[in-house]
């Protein structure tokens, strides 16, 4: 797999880039990298919403669609808005080379 680079903001309003080097979801990358806490407890699920991210508008186009239970685990997360996502369901491929997200608020943050 060639490299993708993911540009992240934390809650802190830090960024981030960062190399991707093997195939997981944006969960799985963004918790490897610690950069917010509580993060996917469910571990990729759909069901718990401390993944919920932003995803910039030129960007959005290019993700898979939102399932029913990524729909219905947004509902419950603050502060949703119209490029809201869950990470887990977001698989990185060469064509999210570039992304550019910002991690959502979570009540329980650090």
């Amino acid at each position: 797999m060639p490299k993708i680079t993911v540009n992240v903001t934390d809650r802190k309003n830090k960024k981030h880039i960062i190399e991707v080097e093997k195939a997981q979801t944006l969960m799985q990358l963004i918790d490897y990298h610690e950069l917010a806490q509580p993060y996917g407890i469910c571990g990729g699920e759909p069901a718990c919403g401390t993944c919920h991210i932003y995803v910039e508008n030129e960007w959005l186009d290019k993700l898979n669609e939102k399932t029913e239970e990524e729909e219905g685990t947004l509902d419950m997360v603050s502060e949703l808005k119209d490029n809201s996502r869950l990470a887990c369901q977001i698989d990185l491929t060469e064509k999210l080379s570039g992304l550019v997200v910002t991690i959502g608020p979570n009540e329980n943050q650090e």
